[in-house]
């Protein structure tokens, strides 16, 4: 998959929850008129109507988006990065019931995936409150759909296995001050501050910024092939080994989830 087919599927799935949103309330504009008498019935489709108004205008955006890609825009320029070895990564969140996390490269093809192991359909009707009473267990996949770790989330743990299931690190959530969250991988903290605003994660390890995740600043050489200039960019200190990278990843479906 590369960014353009990203904008088409995206636009797909829009259309496809916009249309379905006017189902429910096709049929509560017949009860309340006809069968009730009652208008009054009209307002209860109001949010029906707003929602699927909002995923239409979301698939416009999508559709247009996918279709500004000239015939050799998407060429295969540079395959040689992985997940694991990119220091810059733009992060896309696909229409799912849970978090499901793509990472594209700067040239806009497929790094890998962040998706719980098993998508459960019911989730979609669930509120949020209660979603997160279930167990989470996340897979970070590489561009190829590859197994690289298994993440599972406890309330104040990460356990990291490998694709084997062997355990490889528990990452420890030690509490909240500041806007800041303090996590613990191997007796060592990491500090991870952010804002209220806006999207600004900043992860430190010995008062040394290790990643940042932040929105709204993509550079502009970028905008040839990535559409919208308010993608998610995550960015790696260099020296970073592929460990802390894939704790770093866990910890992100920690606070993103």
């Amino acid at each position: 998959m590369n960014i353009q087919q990203f904008y088409r599927k995206t636009a797909s799935i829009s259309l496809s929850v916009s249309l379905a949103a006017l189902i429910p309330s096709f049929f509560l504009i017949i009860y309340g008129i006809m069968l009730a008498g009652d208008g009054r019935y009209v307002l209860v489709v109001l949010p029906f109507l707003i929602y699927s108004f909002f995923c239409y205008q979301h698939y416009i955006v999508c559709d247009r988006r996918s279709k500004s890609f000239t015939e050799n825009q998407q060429e295969n320029k540079n395959m040689n990065h992985t997940l694991t070895k990119a220091d810059d990564i733009l992060l896309h969140f696909l229409p799912a019931p849970s978090l499901r996390l793509l990472f594209f490269s700067n040239e806009g093809h497929l790094l890998g995936e962040l998706r719980e192991r098993k998508i459960l359909s019911f989730k979609w009707f669930l509120p949020r409150f209660l979603d997160k009473l279930f167990e989470r267990k996340y897979g970070l996949y590489d561009g190829s759909n590859n197994l690289i770790a298994n993440f599972t989330l406890y309330k104040r743990q990460i356990a990291i296995m490998d694709k084997d299931r062997n355990l490889i690190n528990i990452i420890e959530e030690l509490g909240e001050r500041r806007m800041k969250s303090i996590f613990e991988s191997n007796g060592e903290e990491i500090v991870v501050s952010r804002t209220l605003l806006y999207m600004d994660y900043q992860f430190f390890h010995h008062q040394k910024m290790i990643s940042r995740l932040q929105k709204g600043l993509m550079p502009f050489e970028w905008e040839n092939k990535i559409k919208d200039p308010n993608t998610p960019v995550l960015s790696f200190e260099k020296s970073l080994s592929d460990e802390q990278k894939i704790n770093i990843f866990a910890i992100l479906a920690k606070i993103l989830y």
